[in-house]
């Protein structure tokens, strides 16, 4: 695994465009800093890169995944969504949410063969969003298989991922790690399924 250390509010880019390479071409996966934790996670037209991701969401189920994006075109791509559930995400995002939606056709077999929605995040971390820009699409996330509460550090993240990924950005500790709220727009009413880093202003369904 190659390490790149960048700064948390002005990454690399150099390092950033060398992280992009290799997510590109390979199979290629990589481990990052959002404004949560730490994600892991490859390009979504990548095939060998999504039958890895594949594989580690099949051994444990409690792993799902979600889209990171770099704006709302990215998301209408893959995600569907109507006037009030834009104008409400734009109340949020970028931010440390993830919003499930209605998944499009665009999103891949290969990491959702049966279900109908995909979670869809846009991160206010700048390395995460400036690398999602570089790549041009969208990165099929998941979490990493430690404790939620040490997804945060550098140290055991490094420890938990050095044998399933090439790459790796470290921001070092990340400021009060905790996992994104997750918040449900298939049904009439938005529902909160987890209460996490973010504060959800519209009332707990």
């Amino acid at each position: 695994m190659v390490i790149y250390k960048i700064h948390p509010v002005n990454p690399q880019r150099r390092h950033l465009e060398t992280v992009a390479k290799i997510l590109k071409t390979g199979n290629g996966i990589a481990v990052y800093p959002t404004d949560t934790v730490y994600g892991m996670g490859a390009c979504i037209t990548n095939p060998r890169a999504l039958d890895r991701i594949s594989n580690i969401l099949h051994k444990d189920k409690t792993r799902l995944f979600s889209f990171i994006c770099c704006d709302f075109a990215q998301i209408a791509k893959f995600a569907i969504m109507s006037n009030a559930h834009f104008r409400l995400m734009k109340r949020y995002l970028p931010g440390p949410y993830t919003f499930i939606l209605p998944a499009t056709s665009f999103v891949p077999k290969k990491i959702s063969p049966k279900r109908k929605t995909v979670g869809i995040r846009i991160p206010s971390y700048p390395a995460i969003r400036q690398l999602v820009e570089l790549l041009g699409e969208p990165i099929a996330n998941t979490s990493i298989n430690i404790a939620e509460n040490l997804r945060g550090d550098s140290e055991e993240v490094k420890a938990a991922v050095v044998h399933e990924v090439e790459v790796m950005l470290d921001a070092g500790p990340l400021h009060e790690p905790a996992g994104s709220t997750i918040v449900d727009l298939t049904g009439d009413v938005p529902l909160v399924v987890r209460q996490g880093k973010g504060v959800w202003e519209e009332g707990q369904q």
